[in-house]
């Protein structure tokens, strides 16, 4: 047997502490509401199919079906949900103790355990060992190491907040596998072998030393520390522009975790420099980041509205980079950040209903959230997910000697250890919808310490205190981006009202003032577009409202909390918050200019353009609708339909094809109209016939990236004369491989010359 492992303490305590898992308690509310419909998903999800990979790959019999998406046995990233899925159990079980979550979680880590003794040499993982000699030759191969870092840290939270002794056991194993192949290459080679995405090795090797004591796994921890991106940024440098953003943010982490155990001046200094080139110039008003998962040059955000924002994990690694900070330094402007980050980036996941999370998180407007499938998806966002939604507690309450800061306000409760003995503190609220927070405190005798609040940087209206039903004159102290300490000898019961007033106010983005988002407090408003799908030409609003006072032309909706409407604008639209919205289409950010302005200008030309190609239009079908097709004489052979974030599609595979009838007007010159999505590449070249002669071939080529665009081809004349309908048939061209996708088609009458 193991002896026990002497643990390693942090050389950095910070000003902050974090509560342990299960000490915070969330109340009836909406985050308890996603916290439970996270749990029950849990609780669906089959270990037997997680495991089939692993079992496979170690020669072991395999019970059950795979399960598919990212965990399909033919993928290359298989077995990465395994390990969120530990982690997200490990952190319900610190909670809640989940007698069914407990019960899968150590069937699951002893299951592995005999994956591993099959190998016979510590290795584990739902794929072959030549998957990493592959990473040693830098042959091309997808992200192994980010893989196993997934299942090393399921395994390592299994151990320290679920109390599973044997996760410790194939952990250990797993790393000192590792470290014998990593033993083998000299520096030049590892640093070349870190070109290919890794995840937080480092981070998650630190956390292994830490509770094992083990130098080794310090020392093979720091192997994982790619220097190409780690020294510029000790230097201050921005040279984010063009990197894959998700591979690099576990990698300050990982710095974090460094500073933390070994008090390494140099890490702290790469944590605070990448956070303060990353929020100045490279986020959204939502906290979020990146556009296609790749940083763009610094400040220049404004045309990067498309369909692939703020990928969910980037916003769940970006706010613990914030909760590191916040911890080191107790400034609230990182308490702030994991706010905005909380309700923009993090509870914009999850389907209310389902529990199912979104990938990417689209900004321009008339696309929605595409949610994934309880068995079908898995991708990196989705163990994400699961993991994000097992800690939602996790940042409300804080603890510094005397004082208990209330950083979130959440209805929740914290059990607290205090200098002055037992104290609970109970939240009551319903915020964001109402901008107001009630704290009661619970003691068994009479304790002094400070009540810390929050006051929120957007708090530019002041705040109330109440103290026992008395207004507490300190609240005038107050300063929007600050703590508030209210420091007395608290007896039971007593109670503390806070009142921050929200209002509207537009967050521009850094490089063009005129480009905004809209918020009310601490939330990024969503406006929701009324037609879906948006024709590719569908003219994006411009508000001519006055940017320094919103509430002028933005109004509450009377019985809807937290939504407006625009009154009085070129196109009104509803507001909501972006947290709240689920299947409505909408857009982040706005154009804003001043009626006679070049920029309204602009949008005039675009308006008009914009009904006189509605007016051409003879016949149109709604691609990928039953009826629609139905009713246009849809026929094909190895043709598919689906749902995109822009609107439904249907495509062909090569061998086969699809095909319409559509009304022509024989009176008239004819054209055709395709509405493509303007980022499909590839083999997608297809020939488009009418009745059965080709007019035009079409190549998809990424035409018009994060967008819809409409491709128009004439009709010779001759193949309309005289009829009243004819039969548009897409087969992919003899160079191609599919046809389509389209999302719309169109018969129009040709434009004439002006």
């Amino acid at each position: 047997m193991r002896a026990k492992p002497k643990s390693v303490q942090n050389k950095v305590s910070g000003k902050l502490q974090p509560f342990g898992w299960g000490a915070a308690t969330l109340l009836p509310g909406p985050l308890r509401r996603a916290f439970e419909t996270n749990v029950r998903y849990l609780r669906s999800l089959s270990p037997d199919r997680y495991l089939w990979t692993f079992r496979k790959t170690a020669g072991l019999a395999t019970p059950a079906e795979p399960y598919g998406g990212w965990e399909d046995p033919k993928c290359e990233l298989r077995g990465h949900s395994l390990g969120h899925y530990l982690s997200a159990c490990a952190r319900v079980i610190a909670q809640t103790g989940d007698p069914e979550l407990r019960e899968n979680a150590d069937y699951t880590v002893a299951e592995l355990a005999k994956c591993q003794a099959s190998h016979g040499n510590g290795y584990l993982s739902a794929f072959p060992e030549g998957f990493f000699d592959r990473v040693d030759r830098f042959e091309r191969v997808w992200a192994p190491y980010y893989t196993i870092h997934k299942i090393l840290l399921g395994l390592w939270e299994m151990r320290v907040h679920a109390g599973n002794a044997q996760a410790l056991d194939v952990l250990v194993r797993m790393a000192d596998y590792f470290k014998g192949r990593c033993d083998k290459l000299d520096d030049a080679a590892m640093q070349q072998m870190l070109r290919c995405e890794f995840g937080g090795m480092h981070e998650a090797l630190l956390n292994l030393h830490a509770t094992t004591g083990e130098w080794r796994f310090l020392a093979l921890a720091q192997r994982f520390v790619k220097r190409a991106f780690v020294d510029p940024l000790a230097e201050g440098k921005d040279m984010l522009s063009g990197l894959h953003a998700n591979t690099h943010i576990p990698q300050v982490a990982g710095q974090a975790r460094d500073y933390e155990l070994t008090g390494d001046e140099r890490a702290r200094r790469v944590v605070e420099n990448f956070w303060q080139i990353l929020t100045s110039a490279h986020c959204y008003a939502t906290g979020g980041t990146s556009l296609d998962e790749v940083w763009g040059p610094p400040h220049r955000l404004a045309d990067t509205m498309g369909a692939y924002n703020q990928e969910f994990c980037k916003s769940y690694n970006t706010e613990k980079l914030a909760r590191y900070l916040l911890k080191w330094t107790g400034e609230p402007r990182y308490a702030d950040f994991i706010e905005r980050i909380f309700y923009n980036g993090i509870l914009v996941s999850q389907h209310p209903d389902t529990g199912m999370f979104i990938y990417y998180m689209p900004f321009r407007a008339g696309l929605r959230k595409e949610h994934g499938t309880p068995t079908a998806t898995f991708t990196c966002c989705y163990g994400t997910g699961i993991q994000e939604y097992a800690s939602l507690a996790q940042d409300i309450f804080y603890h510094s000697g005397r004082e208990l800061y209330v950083n979130l306000f959440a209805a929740a409760a914290v059990d607290w250890h205090s200098p002055a003995g037992p104290v609970r503190v109970t939240q009551e609220t319903e915020y964001p919808a109402v901008g107001a927070t009630r704290l009661t405190v619970s003691v068994r005798k009479q304790a002094r310490f400070a009540l810390v609040l929050r006051v929120p940087w957007w708090a530019t209206r002041g705040v109330k205190v109440e103290v026992n039903g008395a207004a507490w004159g300190g609240a005038a102290k107050a300063r929007p981006g600050s703590w508030l300490p209210i420091s007395r000898v608290w007896r039971d019961g007593d109670r503390v009202e806070m009142t921050m007033p929200m209002s509207l106010h537009l967050a521009p983005i850094n490089d063009d003032p005129a480009l905004c988002a809209v918020m009310y407090g601490p939330l990024v408003l969503a406006g929701l577009i009324e037609t879906w799908p948006l024709p590719a030409d569908w003219p994006q609003p411009v508000f001519t409202g006055d940017t320094k006072r919103p509430e002028k032309w933005m109004k509450p909706v009377p019985g809807k909390p937290l939504t407006f409407r625009t009154v009085g604008q070129p196109m009104d639209i509803t507001f909501m918050p972006i947290h709240q919205v689920v299947g409505e289409p909408y857009g982040l950010y706005w154009r804003f200019a001043a009626k006679g302005s070049p920029g309204f200008a602009l949008y005039e030309r675009a308006a008009a353009a914009f009904r006189r190609g509605q007016a051409r239009i003879v016949d149109s079908v709604a691609v990928g609708e039953a009826e629609s097709e139905e009713a246009h004489g849809l026929d094909g052979a190895a043709s598919t339909a689906g749902v995109h974030c822009a609107g439904r599609w249907r495509e062909a595979a090569e061998g086969g094809f699809f095909s319409y009838r559509l009304r022509v007007d024989s009176r008239k010159a004819n054209a055709l109209a395709l509405t493509c999505w303007g980022s499909d590449a590839g083999d997608r070249v297809f020939d488009i016939l009418v009745d059965g002669a080709r007019i035009a071939t079409q190549t998809l080529q990424r035409n018009a990236p994060n967008r819809l665009f409409l491709a128009e081809h004439p009709i010779p004349p001759d193949l309309t004369r005289g009829k009243k309908s004819v039969i548009i048939h897409l087969q992919p061209a003899p160079n191609g491989r599919v046809a389509g996708g389209i999302f719309g088609l169109s018969t129009l009458r040709k434009e004439t010359a002006q």
